[in-house]
């Protein structure tokens, strides 16, 4: 949004450029000063919205949008506000502060977490002693707090 200069230095040049001064009463006179005013006012906020806020342009298909607008619709909020809430909420952890990008190392080391449970829980599956099920058992807890600390972050 692109706004040009208000084209009129005062009041006094907005009365003599639409012809107020001349030909008006002093109701129409009055009139006149209220819609500069408005104009101007409107200029003012245009001028000082711009150079605080930045537009960005998201293209989302016809569906992708019925299906947020259902989803902005519902929490009662408006499409762009709807938007603008998520994407804040999503880089925003409970106390405000911005989330720090997901550690690749982290996920890579759930993984395999995640493999060697499996792998245990297979194990316990096939166990018939349960001296040998017990001691599986301790090493799937250990596992799994492992991961509970790995995620804890990411939280």
């Amino acid at each position: 949004m692109i706004t040009t200069e208000f084209p009129y230095k005062d009041v006094q040049t907005y009365l003599n450029a639409t012809g107020v001064l001349e030909t008006g009463t002093a109701e129409e006179i009055t009139q006149a000063r209220k819609v500069f005013r408005k104009l101007y006012l409107q200029q003012y906020q245009k001028r000082r919205y711009n150079k605080t806020h930045i537009n960005i342009s998201i293209s989302f298909s016809k569906k992708e949008k019925e299906v947020m607008q259902k989803l902005a619709i519902e929490n009662g909020k408006k499409l762009a506000r709807f938007l603008k809430d998520i994407a804040l909420d999503y880089a925003k952890d409970s106390a405000g502060n911005v989330k720090a990008p997901t550690n690749t190392k982290n996920f890579i080391e759930i993984k395999r977490l995640l493999s060697l449970s499996y792998d245990i829980v297979e194990m316990l599956h096939f166990e018939n002693s349960y001296s040998e099920l017990q001691q599986s058992y301790e090493e799937l807890l250990h596992l799994f707090k492992q991961l509970e600390t790995l995620l804890e972050p990411i939280k």
